[in-house]
C-alpha cells in the first residue's frame, strides 16, 4: 500500500522578528509625533508671546505718543510759563525730569505715560525751543520717545514792540526798552523819547524803524512825507552816522545810509544785507529800503492774524465770556482765566468805536506777569489807553480803516506790545517792555511746530 507523503512545512517566515520591528517603528513614530507636537506647541507659545510683546510694545508706543500729544497741548494752552525752572521744576511736573507728568491713557486700563518738557538752545532770540521726552508703558512693553518742538511767535508775525502803519508823536510819551516799527511816516520824532539802554526784545538800543520817512514835522497821519521834507532826520551824510550822544543815532528809514559803527555794534540789524536776492541791499546802517525789508528784518507781518486765527480767538473769547460786539465790557478776572483773551467784534455792529481801557484799572498790571497774560483784540474799532492805571497786555487792532491807538488823559502805564493801523503818542503815557512780559506772552500767540521726531527704544 502506497503512503501519501506528509506535506512539507513551509519555511520560516520571521513573523516574530517583523512584529518586533513594527513595534520599534511605531514607538519611533509616536516619539517623533510627540517631538513635533511639542515643537509646534513651543513655537506657537513663543509666537503668541512674541505677538503679545509686540502688541504691548505697540501699545506702549501709542502711550508715549499720547504723552507727546498732551505735552504739546500743555505748550499750546500754557505757553512757556511754568517751564523756566525746567528740568528741575518742583511744582510743575511738565518741567521735571525727576518726577515727570504721569497719566493713564484715556479709555485704557494698562497704558500709561510719563512725560516732561526740557529747554533747548535757540538760534533766535524770539523762539523758545523745548524737547518733549515721553516714556510709554503697556503690559510688558516699554517705549521711549523724544520729540523736538519749537514754540515760536514768528508764525504769527506780531511785533515785539510797537507797530503801526503811521506814528505821530506829541506830548511827553516815555518809551522804555521798546522800539517803534512802522511801514509809514513818523511825525514829530522829537516828541518821542526813549529810555533804557537796550530793547528788551531785539537787544539793540530802542529806536524808531520806518520803511518811509522819519521827520520832526507835524503831521496828521494822512500827509505825505518825502525826501524833500525839510525836517526829515536824514538830510545829509552827517545825519547817517550820528555821534554816540545823539538820540536819533539808531533810527532807520528809507533815507538813511551806511554806518560802520552801527553795523559793528549790532550786525544782525544794521549791517549791509540783501534780504531778497536782488541787485540792491535792503538794509545798510540807518537805511531800510522798503516795507518788505522792515518786515523781514524784524519778523513782522502786515496782517498777522489771518481769518482762521481771528475765528480761533473769537471762539476762545466766547468760551471765556470775554467776547463783545460793543465797546462796553466787563473786566476779566485773572483768577478765572489766567490767560484771558478779550475780543471786541466791532466791524459789523459798531465800526470805529473806541474801547477805553481805563476800566481795566490795575487788575492786569505788571505785577502778575509770571502767572497770567492778557491779549486784547479789537476788530473794526479803535482804543484809548486812558487814566492812571497799570496795564500789561498784547494789544492787536486789525482794521486798516480804523485801528487807532488814541491819546488819553492821565498818566497810564502800558507794558507790552501793540499792533495797530495808527498810533498817536500824545499825552504822558509810559510804554515799556521787559523780560518778564516777553517770557510770559499769551499762549494764544504761539504756534507749536514739530522740528524732529525720534523714537529711541523699539
Amino acid at each position: 500500500m502506497l503512503r501519501t507523503p506528509a506535506p512539507s512545512r513551509p519555511p520560516a517566515t520571521g513573523k516574530a522578528s517583523d512584529q518586533g520591528s513594527a513595534l520599534v517603528l511605531t514607538l519611533m513614530v509616536i516619539a517623533l509625533v510627540a517631538v513635533l507636537t511639542t515643537t509646534a506647541l513651543s513655537v506657537t507659545i513663543n509666537n503668541l508671546g512674541s505677538t503679545r510683546r509686540s502688541q504691548d510694545a505697540a501699545r506702549a508706543l501709542d502711550a508715549a505718543d499720547a504723552g507727546v500729544t498732551q505735552a504739546m497741548a500743555y505748550l499750546r494752552s500754557a505757553g512757556a510759563r511754568g517751564l523756566a525752572c525746567a528740568p528741575a521744576c518742583t511744582d510743575n511736573p511738565w518741567g521735571s525730569q525727576a518726577t515727570p507728568m504721569q497719566q493713564s491713557v484715556a479709555g485704557s486700563t494698562d497704558q500709561t505715560f510719563a512725560a516732561w518738557i526740557g529747554p533747548l538752545s535757540s538760534a533766535s532770540a524770539h523762539d523758545k525751543r523745548f524737547r518733549i521726552t515721553s516714556r510709554g508703558l503697556s503690559g510688558g512693553g516699554s517705549r521711549l520717545v523724544q520729540v523736538d518742538v519749537t514754540l515760536t511767535l514768528r508764525e504769527l508775525g506780531l511785533p515785539l514792540g510797537i507797530f503801526a502803519r503811521s506814528v505821530s508823536g506829541a506830548g511827553t510819551p516815555d518809551l522804555d526798552s521798546i522800539s517803534i516799527f512802522t511801514t509809514g511816516c513818523v511825525w514829530n520824532r522829537s516828541k518821542i523819547g526813549f529810555t533804557g539802554s537796550s530793547d528788551a526784545a531785539y537787544g539793540i538800543p530802542p529806536a524808531v524803524h520806518s520803511s518811509k520817512v522819519i521827520t520832526n514835522a507835524n503831521g496828521n497821519g494822512s500827509s505825505t512825507c518825502s525826501s524833500s521834507d525839510s525836517k526829515r532826520i536824514h538830510k545829509s551824510a552827517s545825519d547817517l552816522c550820528r555821534a554816540a550822544s545823539d538820540e536819533l543815532r539808531w533810527d532807520q528809514d528809507s533815507l538813511g545810509g551806511a554806518c560802520a559803527a552801527l553795523a559793528s555794534a549790532h550786525p544782525a540789524y544794521y549791517q549791509a544785507q540783501n534780504l531778497d536776492a536782488d541787485a540792491q541791499n535792503d538794509v545798510d546802517g540807518t537805511y531800510l529800503q522798503d516795507d518788505a525789508a522792515l518786515r523781514d528784518l524784524y519778523g513782522i507781518q502786515d496782517d498777522p492774524l489771518p481769518p482762521d486765527k481771528l475765528e480761533e480767538l473769537r471762539a476762545l473769547a466766547r468760551a471765556q465770556g470775554n467776547y463783545w460786539t460793543t465797546t462796553s465790557y466787563t473786566v476779566p478776572s485773572p483768577a478765572v482765566n489766567a490767560d484771558a483773551v478779550m475780543f471786541f467784534d466791532l466791524a459789523a455792529t459798531s465800526p470805529g468805536g473806541v474801547v477805553d481801557l481805563k476800566a481795566l484799572g490795575d487788575t492786569w498790571g505788571t505785577s502778575g506777569c509770571h502767572s497770567r497774560s492778557l491779549l486784547i483784540v479789537i476788530d473794526g474799532g479803535n482804543v484809548r489807553i486812558n487814566g492812571s492805571n497799570d496795564i500789561a497786555a498784547s494789544l492787536v487792532l486789525t482794521s486798516h480803516t480804523y485801528g487807532e491807538v488814541d491819546k488819553g488823559n492821565g498818566t497810564p502805564s502800558f507794558t507790552g506790545t501793540m499792533f495797530a493801523n495808527t498810533v498817536n503818542l500824545a499825552g504822558t503815557i509810559d510804554i515799556s517792555l521787559d523780560a518778564c512780559f516777553l517770557s510770559n506772552l499769551s499762549p494764544s500767540l504761539y504756534s507749536v511746530v514739530v522740528d524732529d521726531y525720534r523714537e529711541l527704544d523699539r
